[in-house]
């Protein structure tokens, strides 16, 4: 009698480092890099342009996720060592899992590739922890979030009503599962 065992690797308790690195995306250069508490004031005014004025996240909300280095990952993606995007996920060990909290491109430079870029990098950092999914929630208006999520793979798995703060949209929650982990040493 042979047992049949469901072996999955065991995750690390707190996340590895994430060397710094240069993309190219559409032609341009890029560097790739862990945000840092002295990115919070530019990534609050990115969530301004990109939220017409109204930024979801405040100082106090990055300060927390920042202060996380162990189970948060926030990357920010620079030109000529300005700040123009970034995206944030927090690693659920339990879960096996790393959510992606937040994505924005300051509008000049969206439709650019940078947000597929930073999802690239968020993957195979995901995917280097042994993770067995990326999950996420997008507003249910925003077309072309959802549509670029659908292209890198996530799928529609629920939706979740009157999720957001303030207007009380609803939010699609969407998953990506991971194949093949290739893990951090």
């Amino acid at each position: 009698m042979f047992l049949k065992f469901n072996h999955q690797p065991k995750l690390p308790a707190t996340l590895p480092v994430f060397n710094p690195k240069m993309l190219d995306v559409a032609g341009y250069s890029f560097t790739c890099r862990r945000a840092t508490v002295a990115d919070i004031d530019t990534l609050v005014k990115i969530e301004e342009a990109v939220y017409a004025g109204m930024a979801p996240w405040v100082l106090r909300d990055f300060l927390s996720e920042l202060s996380r280095p162990h189970i948060r990952l926030y990357l920010v993606i620079e030109r000529h060592q300005q700040v123009i995007g970034f995206a944030g996920a927090a690693y659920q060990r339990e879960q096996r899992d790393m959510h992606i909290t937040n994505i924005a491109v300051v509008p000049v430079w969206q439709s650019h590739g940078l947000g597929t870029a930073m999802l690239s990098e968020m993957t195979q950092f995901a995917q280097g922890v042994g993770v067995s999914t990326l999950t996420l929630e997008a507003r249910a208006s925003n077309h072309g979030a959802i549509a670029l999520y659908q292209r890198f793979g996530f799928q529609q798995i629920g939706v979740k009503k009157g999720y957001y703060l303030g207007d009380h949209e609803d939010a699609v929650s969407m998953v990506k599962k991971l194949g093949n982990p290739t893990r951090h040493n």
